[in-house]
């Protein structure tokens, strides 16, 4: 969970960032949007291969397939606009699709730990 609030912390200084320097410049933001796109794809790989190397039922095997879930959102965001810079409904879609799919593993993720609360309780 702290490395997801690390690339959550990073991914938005990045943007502040972004917004301050590309006021109207469309080569500093496709830069931006390229190192968001290496943040979030290297965090998808790393994710990854730390789940195939997670013992079963460890907390590792518990959080990381959420942390995959919310990488592979915020690529579907940022690909759209990084691939096709002038198509805005492709833009929106990307967005919305990586608001559901970040909304739903977050959800999941709440009530596994609920789930996993309440048993440890009762033992």
């Amino acid at each position: 969970m702290k490395l997801m609030l690390g690339v959550a912390a990073v991914a938005g200084a990045i943007g502040v960032w972004a917004g301050f320097n590309a006021w109207q410049s469309a080569a500093v933001t496709t830069t931006v949007y390229a190192g968001l796109a290496v943040l979030a794809g290297g965090n998808l790989f790393f994710c990854s291969w730390l789940r195939w190397r997670a013992q079963p039922g460890s907390g590792d095997a518990m959080v990381l397939p959420t942390l995959i879930l919310l990488s592979a959102a915020m690529l579907i965001g940022i690909l759209p606009r990084l691939l096709w810079p002038a198509a805005e409904v492709l833009h929106i879609a990307g967005s919305v699709t990586s608001a559901l799919i970040a909304t739903s593993a977050a959800v999941v993720q709440i009530r596994k730990r609920r789930r996993l609360r309440k048993q440890m309780g009762s033992v």
